[in-house]
């Protein structure tokens, strides 16, 4: 059955409510106190070499205790190795894929799609050409275009086979769509679900297929080091079994490293992206994701990519309802400090801009007539229903939202000078009434008033999705080693990858990085297989 979602709520609502209501999830804002910042666990100041650089003592034949043969060996089971071993089993090659914990791991629920069966029916057709100019736009250029035409070229038949592989199994797919109200940048309605916002779902439909194509699967085994012939070539991995003992899986064709980013890696954080470790929290869980793709890779030769530092996916996820929306945001000196309308990714690097990476976002009590006026879009919400009161509740409880009767007791509570908080607001107020933002620029529409009790303020929390860089591939998705000469039997896919996201992550196309893994898992296995 395919189902399209209800445009009026944001993408981000589903996660915002399991981890604010009830009390649960992000509690950051204390009552009479400002939260605390990055409780994710960083390294000091990178090293000239850091220690992830250092190749470990190579695993000597003696001690591995059993050899596996196959023509692709996957390492990684997200969705990107997920389709790397489908794709390589269904046309024929012996396949084996090693994954370090006990199952597949996923986690999310949007994949882009540009012209897919489902939105050619709605109405929708995309030109790929012209989207891939906005995502290189967004990247100022600093990307593979090439690697980025592959995606849009090919993404939407694998979406085609997706939908009816979910047809097949009884799935629904559901589809978003989204309707920004503005012109300041272009927002693609991109979203398709599989069974609803969890892409374990269509993390095991792929698991299934790829099993039912006979590709098997080592799960406990996490990978320890690539192996190279003479010649230079990749033959190979070594990875550890549950009992600790050492297996060797020979590739007669190719390694597919898809072992997603290093955001849980934080000396890998501060060396190639050190503003992803400026955040509330780190969501991405169970923390399996260490950077090993990229350090095997390293150790054998490869090359990280050139574009540095890397890019950070920091999103408000788990912040109050209507965080994300273009109300007055202020710092913790009580000034106001942008326009407001602007795309998540952009909305948190201001926030770390100032003072204590710290911002709230100010509305009063009349907001249900307000969001109308604001578009719904990436993280944005447009109208009430049960599930925002619901996430609102949950909300006050746990302190992340503040609602108070008076100006000075909300100051008090979020701790900002109460002067300046009534003097930012004054100032907006006066705007609202000129219709037009002096200040800062923001689209008149938007600007409402903030006079009537009671007053609400909700904390931006900044989450570290993960980090968009690795290793250096070209748009074969080989890898390259620092003279920029493909190192032979080895490719890599998803976010071990480099080269495809800059400055931040792409909003205009939401859902783009889990198209982005399992497109490149599927053509990196075709490459691989030839």
């Amino acid at each position: 059955m395919i189902k399209k979602g209800n445009t009026n709520q944001s993408r981000r609502d589903f996660l915002k409510g399991s981890l604010v209501a009830g009390g649960a999830g992000l509690a950051l804002g204390v009552a009479g106190c400002a939260p605390k910042v990055a409780e994710t666990p960083v390294a000091e100041s990178p090293a000239s070499s850091p220690s992830f650089m250092t190749k470990p003592a190579v695993i000597k034949e003696g001690d591995v205790k059993e050899t596996l043969s196959a023509d692709i060996v996957v390492v990684g089971a997200g969705v990107c190795g997920l389709m790397a071993a489908y794709t390589a089993a269904k046309a024929g090659a012996k396949t084996i894929l090693l994954e370090k914990s006990e199952k597949f791991n996923a986690r999310g629920g949007h994949n882009a799609a540009l012209r897919s069966k489902i939105q050619l029916e709605e109405g929708l057709d995309y030109d790929p050409a012209r989207v891939v100019a906005e995502l290189t736009k967004w990247a100022n250029n600093n990307v593979d275009v090439g690697q980025e035409m592959a995606w849009a070229v090919n993404h939407s038949a694998i979406m085609d086979e997706l939908i009816d592989m979910a047809k097949e199994s009884g799935l629904e797919v559901m589809r978003w769509g989204n309707d920004v109200p503005d012109l300041f940048y272009p927002e693609y309605k991109t979203v398709h679900m599989f069974g609803g916002m969890d892409q374990n779902i269509l993390a095991g439909m792929l698991e299934g297929a790829a099993k039912k194509a006979g590709a098997e699967f080592y799960y406990s085994t996490p990978a320890e080091q690539l192996v190279k012939d003479d010649s230079g070539r990749v033959t190979g991995v070594i990875a550890k079994d549950a009992e600790g003992a050492y297996k060797k899986f020979t590739a007669a064709k190719a390694v597919i490293l898809c072992t997603g980013d290093y955001g849980n890696n934080p000396e890998m954080i501060q060396y190639y992206c050190p503003r992803a470790a400026q955040v509330d929290a780190n969501v991405y869980a169970p923390p399996v994701n260490t950077g090993d793709g990229q350090k095997m890779g390293l150790w054998i030769g490869a090359a990280m990519q050139k574009q540095e530092p890397h890019t950070p996916m920091v999103h408000n996820l788990g912040a109050a309802p209507f965080s994300g929306n273009p109300f007055l945001r202020v710092n913790i000196e009580g000034k106001r400090y942008e326009n407001e309308d602007v795309p998540i990714p952009l909305m948190a690097n201001s926030a770390q801009l100032q003072p204590g990476h710290k911002t709230w976002t100010i509305y009063d009590s009349t907001f249900a007539d307000d969001l109308p006026k604001m578009g719904t879009s990436f993280s944005r919400t447009n109208m009430m229903s049960d599930f925002t009161t619901m996430g609102m509740e949950g909300a006050i409880e746990s302190g992340s939202l503040i609602k108070v009767d008076t100006l000075d007791e909300l100051a008090t509570k979020i701790g900002v000078p109460a002067d300046a908080l009534k003097a930012t607001i004054e100032r907006y107020n006066e705007l609202v009434g000129k219709g037009v933002d002096e200040d800062f620029g923001k689209n008149g529409e938007m600007m409402t008033a903030i006079d009537t009790a009671p007053f609400y303020a909700a904390y931006n929390s900044l989450a570290l999705l993960v980090v968009l860089g690795g290793l250096d591939v070209n748009s074969k998705f080989q890898v390259l080693d620092p003279d920029h000469k493909v190192i032979p039997g080895l490719y890599a896919a998803g976010n071990t990858a480099g080269n495809f996201f800059a400055n931040d992550y792409p909003v205009i196309v939401p859902g783009l990085s889990h198209s982005r893994a399992w497109t490149t898992g599927r053509l990196a296995a075709l490459e691989a297989i030839k």
